[in-house]
């Protein structure tokens, strides 16, 4: 039997430039056309707030739950804990600061906030600008490993119960801990999502070409606060120093082409009262500036299909 070549350097052969999918070609951003005449003044800022809940009875989910001190034997009941104080704590401080700095937010969340937390769900009906469905719970994840009629199921499952909890369907979606498999976007697309906000990619919104209509709302990963101010261990102070650094940039490459930054913020973190003058520091200065053009998710998106026609 023969084993196969993994490793052997073949011929090369004429390829277009770009990646080994179909979803969308590579357009890098200089050779995209101008269009700042369709798009609203300077650059495009969005906050999207992570309001999803984790199940302690799954004793081995699909994807660990972020939070906490490390993973302990099940029930893991300090990283749990963690995790909770966002839906317990942590919200409602982060939604006092933004509503003191009159800065418009969305919100990505899950079947089972919406379904189990009436608080929360009551709190987000009333402030936030835009629900992104956010799947069935932060500890569900998607991937490849699923059929497709389970994916199908899942998407599905999560965008009914969702419209039937909040009374209105979401037009975006946030999986959790932006979890995918390959056939994602196509029934994302398939069940009418306007939008897709998991791949940090870019500084504009751009059409997911391959899967009908669906759009990819490009979200910081490196400015959220979970791989900045919990992965990589930075201080609040100078979290805040980076978005704005981040904010100075794209305004100023902004005057050549529309440019858009969207924050993920997760209450069970940046909730936390030591990080919380930091924050209201951060969102007093950014509401200040008059080059910002504070967005929903699903307006940047449909400046981004204006621009593209």
């Amino acid at each position: 039997m023969s084993r196969p070549e993994l490793n052997i350097v073949r011929p090369l052969t004429a390829a277009a430039p770009g990646y080994d999918h179909d979803w969308f070609p590579y357009t890098p951003l200089p050779a995209r056309p101008d269009r700042r005449q369709l798009a609203p003044p300077g650059l495009a800022l969005s906050v999207v707030v992570d309001v999803r809940a984790a199940e302690w009875e799954y004793s081995a989910p699909a994807v660990g739950v972020p939070g906490g001190r490390g993973l302990a034997p099940h029930p893991d009941f300090p990283r749990m804990s963690h995790r909770e104080f966002g839906h317990r704590a942590g919200l409602f401080r982060l939604a006092a600061i933004l509503r003191e700095a009159a800065v418009p937010w969305a919100a990505a969340v899950d079947v089972l906030t919406a379904e189990h937390y009436p608080r929360v769900l009551s709190l987000l009906q009333d402030e936030a600008v835009e629900i992104l469905a956010g799947g069935l719970s932060s500890s569900r994840a998607i991937s490849s490993l699923m059929s497709e009629p389970e994916e199908d199921h899942y998407i599905g499952q999560t965008l009914d119960r969702l419209e039937s909890a909040i009374g209105t369907r979401p037009r975006g979606w946030m999986s959790p801990q932006g979890s995918q498999s390959f056939r994602t976007p196509s029934i994302l697309a398939r069940h009418g999502v306007d939008y897709v906000a998991d791949w940090a990619n870019d500084e504009q919104p751009y059409a997911v070409t391959g899967a009908g209509d669906l759009w990819s709302l490009p979200v910081s990963w490196e400015l959220s606060d979970l791989s900045s101010m919990f992965v990589r261990g930075i201080a609040p102070n100078s979290y805040a120093r980076a978005v704005l650094e981040a904010v100075d940039v794209l305004a100023a490459d902004s005057v050549r082409s529309p440019r858009m930054l969207c924050l993920h913020l997760h209450p069970w973190l940046c909730g936390e009262p030591f990080r919380a003058r930091a924050l209201r520091d951060l969102m007093a200065r950014l509401a200040s500036r008059t080059d910002v053009w504070w967005a929903s998710p699903a307006d940047i998106v449909d400046h981004g299909r204006g621009g593209q026609r």
